[in-house]
């Protein structure tokens, strides 16, 4: 079904009404992996930036798809309120991605310029986004609701990976090449999402993203690991 969605699957159990368990599904799968590959980044080099703001990207990442997760099961009882947290929070996890690849960048002062526009940036989508959830009725159209993290992180997600994925490949090494190949994988799920594309009830539009996004993260955390064992961290 291309243009609508299907009716919402309901899931009733223990006197409870639960709406889309195929989200939660694919949730919760992002959220085991996200967490999986923060704990095995913790193991990697310490002292670099690098390592660190990526594992706090896959935490907050994590954290976001688990909640909002619970946002489409429980939201008979939470309503639009229930998914909320995580448009935030997905706006903070691309902050950190921002801030792990930025930290890589040679010049002192380009690399703090880059890093307070990626902090206004943040900011400014997170009052933005504040601004949407009192301004805007989203009970008409929830998907005014997803513009401003769409567009926060679509914006950080190019100039992170697109921009200094592809520098880093050139200058630093061919590992980097896992930065804009995820970044390549992601730019279908915008249009996924904007043309409501769903394959089956059971596999809809935020399904075809979950595998997407699965993909991007796996992509980064071989590039992470590429990087970990490359002249770059081992001179």
């Amino acid at each position: 079904m291309i243009g609508q969605d299907f009716p919402k699957i309901q899931w009733d159990i223990f006197d409870l009404q639960l709406l889309e368990p195929n989200a939660m599904f694919g949730d919760i799968v992002l959220f085991a992996m996200s967490l999986f590959f923060a704990a095995q980044i913790r193991k990697m080099n310490k002292t670099q930036p690098f390592f660190h703001y990526w594992r706090l990207f896959f935490v907050w990442f994590g954290w976001s798809f688990i909640l909002g997760g619970c946002g489409h099961l429980f939201y008979n009882y939470t309503g639009l309120w229930g998914k909320y947290p995580s448009w935030i929070l997905g706006m903070v996890s691309t902050f950190y991605l921002a801030k792990a690849m930025i930290s890589l960048w040679s010049d002192p002062k380009k690399k703090t310029w880059f890093t307070h526009s990626a902090l206004a940036l943040l900011i400014l989508g997170i009052l933005t986004e504040c601004m949407v959830f009192v301004k805007v009725d989203l009970t008409i159209d929830q998907s005014k609701g997803l513009f401003v993290p769409t567009l926060v992180s679509g914006i950080g997600l190019i100039f992170s990976l697109g921009f200094l994925g592809t520098y880093y490949h050139l200058k630093l090494g061919s590992h980097f090449k896992n930065f804009w190949i995820a970044a390549l994988i992601l730019l279908p799920n915008a249009f996924i999402q904007n043309q409501k594309i769903n394959l089956h009830p059971w596999f809809d539009r935020n399904d075809f993203s979950h595998v997407l996004l699965l993909l991007s993260l796996m992509l980064y955390f071989q590039g992470i690991k590429k990087a970990e064992q490359s002249p770059l961290f081992n001179p």
